[in-house]
């Protein structure tokens, strides 16, 4: 059908006057109405009976999510008769849809963290509120129907990988496809399945400002939820350097709308393969049958690098952030390790117990603005205050770092540190806390990295892993390293460097402890990027849990306010709001004035406290003096709160 006929039946069926042009598609033919209100006239020129089941299940679902007053989706135009398809001839018919005006996602190379979690919330609604919908058997086995974009059906792909002219890419996409089929699969069955709108690409996506909608409804199939997530999810990172990253913030705003289970979880990014590996198998296909169909290629440069670049991400890294991302801690066996550590006596990691020493901290985050630095600073401090060691704390933010990676005005700049520091004069002696064995270790030699560093792999009862850093140890450590070498609680590990040694840093050791080295050897992260932290604290625990250091080492550097607001939504209840549509980061009250980030005051006209005043002096030591003998509630008997009552009653006129 050309424009012209398009433009008769739209004047004859829909009563409607105004030019077309014509849009890019798979299988249909579509024209957009540029008439003071837009619609998109959607031609089917080759019906059978499951399609006119699929195109009558469709306007029932768009119609179902107009009717809950969600504009986030195309609606069904009736026909001047009433009708919500049209009949052109035997094999042919047309429907009229809402257009949703703004550009597609895919249309913009980068988009920020919030508006990727806005898209999960998208998918998540939508899918959500379809998932309700009860289906016939005529519906069922036309969203079952043999299609190439049904996921369940994936494994038939492999009988076209051949025409894949990448090797590379064709032995990814080969090994995705044979694990779906073989492990993954049977997994996915087991679980629920619902209608799910299952093409939330990067051109079905519209973005108009602050708003999204999604278009097209004629991949729908029944499959369990995780399916639409792995589908969208899987454009999400198409055009980023991080596409985990990405994909696990999308998860985030999914989850907030409709929750995930840590089962579903563990599939996810395998799937996200899946969708990949089939967009790029499918494409070969149709390219080799219609080489000159230009909207095949769509994506086709991103979608194979992006494939390339999660087969070689490390999965338990993915699964970490995916994790984290919906709130649960991020290594699921972080819990038992800590149980283990915190019932098994460790060894001194210094000559003597940390207890019995005389201890500074060091601070070198960025609320300092004099923080010793140099060798002989450090010296001059440790004199000064008589300590045997200085502490520098864990999950500090600091201001000590150099190079792109510690480029502080960039949001993922890494400034956490993930371990605690142990400072004392060159040459002393690091013993290993635990039994376990040398599992990795380097001199790295660039300038303000560890130096020579060794890496111990430890275990639980249970045989769970984990590790234990030393970093910035002595050259002369290094020939008693041996990988595999097994090491005994209280055996010697080695020595703390010179400045020399460890490549610009004063005399200590770097102490962390992990709960997995996420693929990255002996570069795993001693230090976090900010925007991760959560997600970092999760896999590089506290080594106070070993070093028992009474007055603490977590310095519980603040989020950035994107963050705190992020993390809040996967985190809190729902039924917990914030005030304002920008809200406010408070880190402080004084008086009756709030202070945010930036100490900006706020005259606080809403908390109760500023009655009294924030952090008024008598409120505070009152409150202190009863905790330090009872922190109780209402169950038990006690005097303080016979006395309170008739503090606030004595306040009141008689009833």
């Amino acid at each position: 059908m050309d424009s012209k006929q398009a433009t008769d039946l739209l004047a004859k069926q829909w009563g409607i006057d105004a030019p077309l042009s014509e849009l890019p598609s798979e299988r249909d033919i579509n024209f957009k109405v540029e008439g003071v209100d837009k619609y998109v006239l959607k031609i089917y020129p080759k019906v059978d009976h499951k399609l006119l089941a699929s195109l009558h299940f469709q306007n029932r679902v768009l119609n179902y999510l107009h009717g809950a007053g969600l504009d986030i989706t195309p609606s069904v135009v009736e026909t001047t008769t009433g009708d919500h398809l049209f009949t052109i001839d035997h094999n042919s018919v047309a429907r009229l849809l809402t257009w949703h005006e703004g550009k597609p996602w895919g249309a913009q190379d980068v988009h920020d963290l919030e508006k990727i979690e806005h898209l999960g919330r998208l998918i998540a609604t939508v899918d959500k509120r379809i998932g309700s919908i009860m289906v016939s058997p005529q519906e069922r086995d036309a969203l079952d129907a043999p299609f190439m974009w049904n996921m369940l059906q994936a494994e038939q792909l492999l009988t076209w990988v051949e025409k894949i002219q990448d090797s590379e890419v064709k032995a990814v996409v080969q090994k995705v496809l044979v694990d779906f089929r073989d492990r993954v699969k049977p997994v996915l069955m087991s679980l629920p399945m619902q209608v799910i709108h299952n093409d939330g690409n990067d051109y079905n996506v519209i973005e108009d400002g602050d708003h999204l909608s999604l278009i097209d409804f004629g991949d729908m199939i029944y499959a369990p939820k995780v399916v639409g997530v792995a589908v969208a999810a899987a454009y999400v990172g198409l055009k980023s350097e991080d596409p985990v990253k990405q994909i696990s913030q999308f998860v985030r705003g999914y989850h907030s709308i409709n929750p995930l289970t840590p089962h579903e979880l563990e599939i996810i990014m395998n799937l996200v393969q899946v969708r990949l590996a089939s967009s790029v198998a499918n494409a070969a296909l149709q390219r080799d049958n219609d080489p000159g169909n230009e909207y095949l290629s769509i994506s086709q440069n991103d979608v194979p690098r992006t494939l390339l670049a999660l087969d070689a991400f490390d999965t338990n890294f993915a699964l970490f952030r995916l994790r984290n991302a919906i709130g649960l801690e991020a290594n699921p066996n972080a819990k038992a390790i800590r149980d283990y550590i915190l019932t098994t006596k460790a060894a001194d990691v210094l000559r003597a117990p940390l207890s019995s020493m005389n201890k500074t901290y060091i601070n070198w985050s960025f609320d300092n603005p004099d923080i010793a630095r140099t060798t002989e600073e450090i010296e001059a401090l440790m004199e000064a205050t008589g300590a045997d060691v200085t502490i520098g704390y864990y999950c500090e933010n600091r201001d000590v770092y150099q190079g792109d990676a510690y480029n502080t005005t960039s949001p993922s700049a890494r400034t956490f540190h993930l371990g605690v520091d142990l400072g004392m004069p060159a040459g002393s002696e690091v013993f290993a806390p635990l039994d376990g064995v040398i599992e990795i270790f380097n001199n790295n030699a660039t300038h303000l990295d560890y130096g020579p560093v060794v890496v111990l792999r430890h275990k639980t009862t249970e045989g769970i892993p984990f590790w234990s850093l030393f970093g910035h140890l002595s050259i002369d450590s290094m020939p008693a390293w041996e990988i595999g070498k097994e090491i005994k609680a209280g055996q010697l590990v080695g020595r703390m460097g010179k400045e020399t040694e460890n490549v610009g840093w004063p005399p200590h050791t770097h102490f962390q402890l992990l709960t997995d080295l996420c693929g990255m050897g002996i570069d795993i992260y001693g230090v976090a990027p900010k925007d991760e932290i959560s997600l970092w604290r999760g896999i590089s625990l506290n080594p106070n849990l070993i070093l028992g250091i009474s007055t603490g080492t977590d310095a519980h550097a603040k989020l950035a306010k994107d963050t705190l607001r992020s993390e809040r939504r996967v985190v809190l209840s729902q039924n917990l709001s914030l005030n304002f549509k920008k809200p406010l980061q408070i880190n402080r009250g004084e008086g009756a004035y709030l202070f945010d980030e930036q100490n900006r005051p706020y005259l606080d006209l809403v908390n109760n406290v500023a009655h009294v005043g924030h952090g008024n002096p008598r409120v505070v030591e009152a409150a202190s003096r009863q905790m330090s003998a009872l922190n109780t509630n209402t169950r038990y008997l006690h005097q303080a709160i016979i006395e309170y009552g008739k503090a606030i009653t004595s306040t009141l006129p008689d009833p």
